[in-house]
């Protein structure tokens, strides 16, 4: 019940009075307790959700309307700070932390009129591209309850794509929106770096300085691309917190006159290789757009290395994550790192960027600068950059410690190192900080497949409006076998 409904025409229809938010709700609730203890997503319910959406219902009868998100059930990555509601970021040390202020974006939501269901589950800190939680375990997929939910917002996806939410606020440093989304078969913006303030999210621990500087993004998770473009209309523009959010500007699709939707697409990152269901997805995709009329071409920008992209993110996020790991953590992840061979240069880069090499890190630096003017480039020739999310679809769970080493994923024939397989496709574009949706190009032997739509730096509308038109095109958001299952 609702849970194949938008959340933009959910909240309109509350608005209206032709639905109670208190029926929604309950509806979300149901599904949370008959199928959360199997999926794992939703991990602190907020207790405040019912009487909430009966206020609602009360100030809708009394005549008066309040916000885009009236009344719609939203889930909220353990990440980002809520008052009065246990916040985790799945760090033991943090198990019994409340928070006395809300995130901005928490805040946003709730002036929105959005429902707070609940926190959704995390790998410790956002730190990692499945969903295994120390504090509070395993998220498992909709899909197949062996496998990874993916990370870092697995809770967020599994929520969405069960129903729990209409919507659900994550992060993304190195995939963290654009892998679950993909593994569990819903939509997930990366916003524009610095879109929308990243106050109050951990990391940073509650009380210590800041060290994560760059490609950091907010974004949302649902099953409609409206709901996309509605999260980012509430969340978008400055706090006055984060200074480093810019004044909104509401960027608008250039029209085409008449001229056809001009999609490029990629698949050789570097040489990682795809397993067969992501090539079946991608190419599959790449045929409806050309039978819809789209002009699609399989092209890369000529002066964008991956190599040096995934070795640039790398040393600046292993140094801007580093700053704020125990000394003994990060030495024992350098010591790991001299044990690696050249062909890992992604996990050699995060390494090695632990060391603080002030040098390197401005290297790197510099090289962002360099790939984002080739991205940019690129894109001025076309309305959306098509690519994989990962190399594989969903992974059966490989739960570990921070120091330990990542195992190597299979993919299809090959043994492909953890960061590579799992984030290789996605950071370069944390790097260059563009936006970029995972859609989902459809189900292949039973598992969804996500395919990522890169998009030109500040010009999110332009590249939800490209997501929009081809949405009907690619089938929308699968619904999981399990959701039909008594």
């Amino acid at each position: 019940m609702y849970r194949d409904e938008s959340a933009k025409g959910t909240a309109a229809k509350i608005a209206q009075g032709r639905l109670k938010a208190s029926e929604v709700l309950q509806a979300c609730l149901d599904r949370v307790q008959q199928y959360n203890p199997a999926v794992n997503a939703l991990v602190t319910p907020a207790k405040d959700a019912q009487s909430t959406a009966a206020g609602i219902d009360r100030q809708i009868g009394a005549g008066q309307a309040l916000g885009a998100l009236l009344g719609v059930p939203v889930t909220i990555k353990d990440c980002f700070a809520t008052a009065g509601l246990l916040t985790t970021s799945s760090h033991p040390p943090l198990r019994a932390y409340i928070p006395e202020q809300d995130a901005t974006a928490v805040a946003r939501l709730k002036a929105a009129g959005a429902v707070i269901v609940g926190k959704t589950n995390l790998p410790q800190l956002a730190g990692d591209a499945q969903c295994w939680s120390p504090v509070f375990g395993a998220t498992n997929n909709p899909w197949n309850l062996a496998l990874t939910s993916g990370g870092s917002s697995g809770g967020s996806a599994a929520a969405v794509a069960m129903g729990f939410s209409f919507l659900d606020l994550g992060s993304d440093i190195g995939g963290s929106i654009r892998i679950p989304a993909a593994y569990c078969g819903v939509l997930g913006l990366k916003a524009t770096e610095n879109r929308i303030p990243r106050t109050g999210h951990i990391p940073h621990l509650p009380g210590a300085p800041r060290t994560v500087r760059h490609m950091l993004s907010l974004g949302v998770l649902a099953r409609h691309v409206e709901d996309l473009r509605l999260g980012l209309e509430v969340l978008d523009g400055p706090d006055g917190l984060d200074h480093e959010v810019p004044p909104p500007r509401v960027s608008k699709a250039v029209g085409r006159a008449g001229r056809v939707l001009r999609v490029a697409w990629w698949d050789d990152f570097a040489g990682l290789p795809l397993c067969a269901r992501t090539r079946r997805g991608l190419m599959q995709t790449v045929e409806r757009l050309r039978q819809a009329g789209v002009q699609v071409e399989r092209c890369c920008p000529a002066d964008f290395d991956f190599v040096q992209a995934w070795q640039a993110y790398g040393q600046i996020a292993g140094a801007e994550i580093g700053l704020g790991m125990p000394r003994m953590e990060r030495q024992l992840l350098r010591a790991l790192g001299v044990l690696l061979p050249r062909q890992q240069p992604l996990t050699r880069s995060l390494i090695q960027g632990m060391g603080l090499d002030l040098r390197r890190y401005n290297q790197a630096l510099d090289s962002r600068e360099r790939l984002i003017s080739s991205l940019e480039r690129f894109l001025q020739s076309w309305d959306a950059w098509l690519c994989p999310v990962a190399a594989t679809v969903a992974y059966g769970h490989c739960p570990r410690k921070a120091w330990q080493k990542p195992p190597n994923i299979q993919v299809g024939a090959e043994s492909v190192p953890y960061y590579q397989a799992c984030i290789g496709m996605t950071t370069p574009f944390s790097l260059t900080g563009s936006p970029v949706v995972s859609m989902p190009a459809g189900v292949f032997d039973g598992l969804p497949v996500g395919l990522q739509w890169v998009g030109r730096r500040w010009q999110d509308e332009a590249l939800l409006d490209v997501c929009a038109e081809v949405e009907p095109i690619l089938g929308g958001c699968p619904r999981p076998a399990l959701l039909d299952q008594g």
